[in-house]
C-alpha cells in the first residue's frame, strides 16, 4: 500500500484509507474504486495488516494487450474485462485522466466471481 500511497495521490490515498477502513468492519477482501469513464479499480486487500495483494482494471471495452483475469457480466447488464495490474505506473496514468466517483466494497456476486478467479 505504501507504493500506491507513494504516487502522492490524495484522491486514491482518501479513497483506500475508506475502502480499507469499510473492508475491515465487513471482512471483506475487495474494494471497488469507479472512476469517471466508467471504468474501475479493483484492490484485492488484506484489510487487517493494511496490505494490498493485486489490483485489477475492470474495463468495458476489451484490450487484447493487457493480462485479462477474467469477463464478468452482470445478469442484465453489461460486460466488464477485469485486467491484472502489475505496473504502478498505469494506475498513475489512470487516474490522471480520470477521476474518482465512488468507492466501495465489493460483495455478492462479483465478490464471488473475483475470490474464483484469484484463486485459479
Amino acid at each position: 500500500m505504501l507504493d500506491l500511497l507513494s504516487l502522492g495521490n490524495t484522491e486514491l490515498e482518501k479513497a483506500l484509507e475508506y475502502g480499507m477502513a469499510e473492508a475491515e468492519y465487513l471482512g471483506k477482501q475487495f474494494i471497488g474504486i469507479t472512476l469517471s469513464n466508467g471504468n474501475g479499480l479493483i484492490f484485492y486487500v488484506n484489510p487487517y495488516e493494511d496490505e494490498i495483494q493485486k489490483i485489477f482494471l475492470m474495463s468495458i471495452e476489451e484490450n487484447k494487450e493487457k493480462n485479462l483475469l477474467g469477463i464478468f457480466h452482470y445478469e442484465g447488464g453489461n460486460t466488464y474485462f477485469i485486467y491484472e495490474i502489475t505496473d504502478l505506473s498505469e494506475i498513475q496514468s489512470i487516474l490522471n485522466s480520470q477521476s474518482i466517483l465512488y468507492v466501495e466494497v465489493i460483495k455478492d456476486v462479483l465478490e464471488d466471481f473475483l475470490l474464483e478467479s484469484v484463486a485459479r
